[in-house]
């Protein structure tokens, strides 16, 4: 698992099973990132994207170093040494992403480095936590389900929608959608990927973007405009909740930008409570 020398060395297949462990010591905060060390584990890939500090028996911190920067559960030591053992290398990531101190002492060895880059903070985003009390009501004529192979179509421009929405950029440009196309189909393939739907067109969307522990990640919410302010996203959203329990794990967590205020509305209504904050810096 480990090189020798310094406090900061590269995962090892060898040694997945400790740092997921400790990953998963809190696995709501660390469900994004913890679900990326899940996935490339037993390849290469985990060492080109995942560190750990401190000692060979004594794990302090992990940290995911790919297309997000990422510390997972790291102690404010660890949390120094992964600043400076980054920002010495060229940055790679597209946001750094995690618990709000954590990535506030991540920030402070990056910033002179990486800030120029910045093309959004997000310092106060709630981490929610679904406890099943949200009122289902009655959807509008329609009923939320897991959208079925062959509706990639259909979903596609919901999804690029609401990445143009949440993100700021489009994920048409570069390869001209085809990475995301093919992430939006194996999400579909998974059932992973709930829709409600109106006469053919997604009128709601929601992701279970990452599933690590028993825990389900939300990623994606979306609302066609012209819907919104009707009650769809909060009885879609309390029904989410009941049919990810059933289909994937007990556990539903998402986060939300501390401004979207609607949003937050419609989450609290559903059943979902504050339980952390993340903070999202977007490049």
């Amino acid at each position: 698992m480990f090189r020798r020398g310094g406090r900061v060395r590269a995962v090892r297949p060898g040694g997945l099973a400790a740092a997921l462990e400790h990953a998963l010591t809190d696995p709501v905060t660390n469900a994004l990132a913890g679900a990326r060390l899940r996935e490339v584990g037993r390849t290469a890939a985990v060492s080109q994207e995942f560190a750990v500090a401190g000692e060979e028996h004594r794990i302090e911190g992990l940290l995911w170093h790919g297309v997000n920067l990422s510390p997972l559960s790291a102690t404010p030591r660890a949390l120094e040494d992964f600043g400076r053992h980054m920002a010495s290398r060229p940055r790679r990531a597209s946001s750094v992403v995690g618990e709000r101190e954590a990535v506030e002492v991540l920030w402070s060895a990056l910033s002179e480095t990486w800030g120029a880059d910045v093309r959004e903070y997000r310092w106060s985003q709630p981490l929610l936590l679904a406890d099943g009390s949200g009122d289902t009501g009655a959807l509008p004529g329609v009923a939320l389900r897991a959208a079925a192979p062959g509706e990639e179509d259909a979903v596609f421009p919901a999804a690029v929608a609401m990445f143009r929405e949440e993100v700021g950029v489009d994920p048409l440009q570069g390869d001209g959608g085809r990475s995301y196309r093919a992430r939006i189909a194996d999400l579909i393939r998974h059932r992973r990927t709930y829709v409600v739907t109106d006469r053919g067109e997604v009128i709601f969307k929601a992701d279970v973007g990452a599933l690590f522990g028993p825990v389900a990640q939300i990623h994606g919410v979306w609302v066609r405009p012209d819907h919104r302010g009707q009650g769809l996203g909060r009885a879609a959203m309390a029904e989410l909740v009941r049919q990810v329990r059933r289909d994937h794990v007990p556990q539903v967590s998402l986060y939300v930008n501390d401004f979207n205020e609607p949003a937050r509305r419609a989450y609290a209504a559903s059943g979902f409570r504050p339980v952390g904050e993340l903070t999202t810096i977007l490049f």
